[in-house]
């Protein structure tokens, strides 16, 4: 058995997590434990996933606290060695799991741990990045980057066999419980997005090592919960423009934080004012986004 607990944070998508959840059924390994939170779904689907997956530990939160607020829920359930963030829009292979973990338990350097991913139509995604910076705030200035640091070049890191990114998606992050409460664990100032990347930027700040394994893969269905219906779609859109904020508040210092801020707010105001004629969900988030400009100023002032 797998000394392993997998944390998934769950919020309306039900017909992924079953996939997900089989998949795990499935391995050809068994796995200590696998906790799914539920944020706050509110629409009783959990009941019968309870019967049918009497193997998981479900928790039923009473309010949606976040993805952080989730995985940390999740994390003081784990008495394993290890833990595994996972999305529950992915789908891990049979024999995934049965040789990652001892691969990862001769690798003591690797700390912060992700795995290739796809999406359900075998198209390659890029489950990492760079840390963000004053410049790089702007996907412009991001892409000249990447030329010029060719370490962190998309193509180069998804060919090699193992790559070491600035920081990996939260939809796949393996750890040892040791690390993660060194670290911190998941920040809950972020409620959705830009997580990930404060994960890893603490990880590296305590010089741990942040590592791609392209030799193991997951399938991986974006936007699972954040695309339900247009509310959601402005909230969770909206929530990467405020996260965005959020990290730099945290993270930047100086001139170059309130640099960083100037080019958020000039990017998404381009963008946004662009096309809001076209988009009830550009609409949205330019009201949404708009008053937290305000709320931002305001608290400035006072």
């Amino acid at each position: 058995m797998l000394d392993l607990t997998i944390v998934i944070v769950n919020y309306r998508c039900w017909d992924k997590l079953f996939i997900c959840l089989k998949s795990l059924e499935n391995q050809s390994a068994k796995i200590k434990k696998v906790i799914v939170v539920d944020n706050f779904s509110n629409d009783d689907n959990i009941k019968s996933f309870i019967k049918k997956f009497s193997w998981v530990e479900f928790v039923k939160e009473k309010f949606n606290g976040g993805f952080s607020y989730g995985c940390n829920v999740g994390a003081k359930l784990a008495k394993t060695k290890w833990v595994l963030f996972l999305n529950p829009d992915t789908e891990i292979p049979k024999s995934c799991l049965e040789t990652l973990i001892p691969y990862c338990d001769k690798n003591p350097d690797y700390r912060l741990i992700s795995i290739k991913q796809i999406s359900d139509k075998g198209k390659l995604s890029y489950p990492f990045g760079i840390f963000p910076n004053t410049l790089n705030m702007f996907s412009v200035f991001r892409s000249l980057e990447r030329i010029f640091n060719r370490s962190q070049l998309k193509k180069i890191i998804s060919q090699k066999e193992i790559s070491f990114p600035d920081w990996i998606s939260g939809s796949f992050v393996l750890l040892r419980i040791a690390d993660f409460k060194k670290i911190g664990g998941w920040d809950e100032y972020f409620w959705m997005y830009f997580e990930d990347v404060d994960l890893c930027k603490r990880a590296y700040e305590n010089n741990m090592k942040v590592v791609l394994l392209n030799r193991w893969k997951c399938i991986h269905i974006h936007g699972g919960a954040s695309r339900k219906n247009s509310e959601i779609k402005i909230k969770t859109k909206s929530e990467v423009i405020i996260s965005s904020h959020k990290y730099v508040q945290k993270h930047f210092r100086g001139l170059g934080k309130l640099i960083a801020h100037i080019l958020i707010i000039i990017q998404s105001l381009i963008e946004l004012i662009i096309l809001s004629p076209f988009s009830k969900v550009k609409r949205g988030i330019f009201i949404t986004i708009t008053r937290y400009w305000f709320s931002m100023i305001l608290t400035k002032i006072n």
